[in-house]
């Protein structure tokens, strides 16, 4: 089926003659989406898709630097906040997709149904060892949620904190058994069980949204790109990495 959906999208995007390089900043958060995408769009178009990945941090400090791009792909917020700076096509911003934030287990350990709050709960209090991402490395929410579920001090004192690394990377080293991550995240970080998400009214997620570079190069070839990211019909794919249309 995606496969199908990939080829029906190239109606809207082939059609240059010559083949050009794109660059793309993204947000390593989207690199799962962008691994199937990036080359099955250089494959129907004939450009060539270059893709530097970086935290969205570490992005709005690059274009602070005037890191000139063709594409950029981050947080909808990191995005909206560099508008008006003549950096980018403003009326490009496209939302792409969203993810929330799952829970990673052993694949040798019961599976808990995170989604309920109580079973949530008990989870984090019966974990040796709670991985997530360090506070000071953009998992400010993390004890956020602790806080709300009455367990924070707990958890606190047998965290295992993430920084520049995945925290079901953890899980999938026997450092810990619990992670809490965005769950595109977790599925793609092998030997761990994605067990799903956390419940809805704890959930909070990021937007990933793309615009085009205000000095982008073959501006038809990375509205190609940009279209091929955005179709509508890309559900089951964005699903299939733990996320979903906005």
């Amino acid at each position: 089926m995606i496969r199908f959906l990939l080829a029906s999208l190239f109606v809207l995007v082939a059609g240059t003659a010559s083949a050009d390089e794109i660059k793309v900043l993204a947000a390593v958060g989207y690199k799962p989406i962008l691994n199937e995408l990036g080359p099955s769009y250089e494959k129907q178009s004939g450009h060539k898709v270059k893709i530097e990945y970086d935290s969205p941090s570490a992005i709005t400090r690059r274009l602070a630097a005037n890191e000139k791009f063709d594409l950029l792909i981050t947080t909808q917020d990191a995005i909206e906040k560099l508008l008006g700076e003549r950096k980018m096509i403003d009326d490009s911003l496209t939302v792409l997709a969203k993810v929330g934030v799952g829970v990673a287990t052993r694949l040798q350990d019961p599976w808990p149904q995170v989604g309920n709050m109580e079973v949530l709960r008990r989870t984090l209090l019966k974990a040796h060892a709670v991985a997530y991402a360090s506070p000071s490395a953009g998992g400010g929410f993390y004890p956020q949620l602790f806080q709300r579920l009455g367990v924070l001090s707990e958890v606190q004192r047998k965290s295992v904190t993430v920084v520049g690394g995945l925290a079901a990377q953890r899980v999938a080293s026997n450092q810990a058994d619990v992670a809490l991550a965005l769950s595109s995240e977790i599925v793609s970080v092998p030997g761990v069980r994605f067990a799903g998400a956390i419940p809805a009214p704890l959930q909070s997620y990021i937007v990933y949204a793309a615009v085009m570079g205000l000095q982008a190069g073959n501006s038809d070839a990375v509205m190609g790109l940009l279209a091929w990211l955005s179709n509508v019909e890309l559900d089951p794919l964005l699903r299939s990495k733990g996320m979903e249309m906005p």
